[in-house]
């Protein structure tokens, strides 16, 4: 499976580290290490990851156990495509722009 990542992606990751990194180095360190073990585990079985998004049943979000926050990503058989990393408090709705196929 072709795995892509939005170009904003990393840059999302990189941008919420950095605000966990004003509070503390070791805070920046776990949230980068839970965003990655979500990657993994979506990259391993991306059909039972996440949970559908309710608006959208082609694309799925995967929780992070211990961060307000969510990977937004989507699927075919040939492709997984990860979208964005959302503060679980955003709507999810606005993010969708950033997936193939959504019509703006």
């Amino acid at each position: 499976m072709r795995v892509i990542l939005h170009p904003e992606f990393s840059r999302d990751i990189r941008r919420f580290e950095a605000q966990y990194l004003q509070v503390s180095a070791g805070l920046a360190i776990r949230f980068r290490s839970e965003v990655l073990q979500a990657i993994k585990a979506i990259k391993s079985s991306p059909t039972s990851a996440g949970h559908f998004l309710t608006a959208r049943s082609d694309l799925r979000r995967r929780n992070l156990r211990s961060f307000p926050f969510f990977v937004l990503y989507a699927f075919t058989s040939e492709e997984l495509y990860f979208g964005s990393v959302i503060p679980s408090r955003s709507d999810p709705l606005t993010w969708l722009s950033r997936f193939p196929g959504e019509q703006h």
